[in-house]
């Protein structure tokens, strides 16, 4: 009976050690002459040729592992006001590259000195860089400050989330192509100041907590949960975002309900609603983009 190959480990010691150390010097060789500067050029060019958006940045630098590092960056495109980032992070996958494919795990940060908030984190997988086959982006969404995201009605909130986008193929600049997949984000503290409701009435609203499911396919996000309370009373939802770029010009199809509270029993008035009996919902619409959005009651 033969016995265990590993029991005199003295004999195992000096192949093991030289495999050990024969990886090791593959990846420092792998490490110091990998072509960064084409690396660079390809992610870059590649996003802009795709989908028209320009990527300007004050300077970059190597990473460890086989990444590329940006600060100060400016993301544009034509009609889109400019998006200003702290840094960006792209870190390539090592055996997805040695067989042809694509992997890159790409990060965000609003704010460079505050890595643990303010950032979007995503993984992009693609069989090709031809990016010609399907196109895999899952990630997740870390503290966002949504009154610098969204803009005029935000004066308050900060988004976390997560979400799995799968696209045919990356878009071209012109037309919009954006597959199917799902979003699933909680926003927190939200404060919405005066959205205009008709007749130059405007409301404001108060919500601690805020839950929204999407489920996206091409154009057209449904609504598969929205729901909040605060001070102001609760809310529920449904309805449908057709997605435009830049995010902000999106539009937005929405029913809300909503059950007052305290805090809105003050409002009501100055709204042109009549007073309503404790616990009594009452509904509205939600118009127009997400950066000019109206309701109607």
């Amino acid at each position: 009976m033969t016995g265990w190959p590993f029991k005199n480990m003295a004999a195992w010691k000096e192949p093991v050690i030289w495999v050990c150390g024969g990886v090791v010097v593959f990846a420092l060789w792998l490490g110091l002459t990998f072509p960064y500067e084409a690396l660079h050029t390809r992610v870059i060019g590649e996003l802009q040729r795709r989908t028209g958006i320009e990527v300007h940045a004050a300077y970059w630098t190597v990473g460890f592992p086989l990444a590329l590092e940006w600060r100060h960056v400016t993301v544009s495109k034509a009609g889109w006001a400019p998006v200003e980032l702290g840094a960006m992070r792209a870190r390539l996958g090592v055996l997805q590259a040695l067989t042809g494919g694509v992997a890159l795990d790409l990060t965000a940060q609003l704010d460079a000195q505050s890595p643990a908030k303010g950032t979007v984190s995503s993984t992009v997988t693609a069989p090709s860089w031809s990016l010609t086959g399907p196109l895999t982006v899952t990630g997740n969404i870390k503290q966002i400050d949504l009154s610098k995201l969204v803009g005029q009605y935000v004066s308050r909130g900060t988004l976390t989330g997560e979400f799995t986008q799968r696209l045919d193929t990356l878009p071209a600049a012109s037309p919009a192509s954006f597959g199917e997949g799902t979003w699933r984000m909680d926003v927190k503290d939200l404060s919405l100041d005066e959205v205009p409701v008709g007749n130059g009435r405007t409301l404001s609203l108060a919500v601690n907590t805020l839950s929204v499911g999407l489920s996206c396919r091409e154009q057209i996000c449904t609504v598969t949960e929205l729901k909040g309370d605060g001070i102001d009373g609760s809310l529920s939802g449904e309805g449908t975002i057709a997605v435009q770029l830049p995010v902000q010009q999106s539009q937005l199809a929405l029913s809300l309900t909503v059950i007052p509270g305290a805090g809105f029993a003050a409002k009501a008035g100055s709204l042109g609603i009549p007073p309503l009996p404790p616990g009594t919902p009452f509904t509205f619409k939600v118009q127009g983009t997400l950066a000019r959005a109206r309701l109607a009651l």
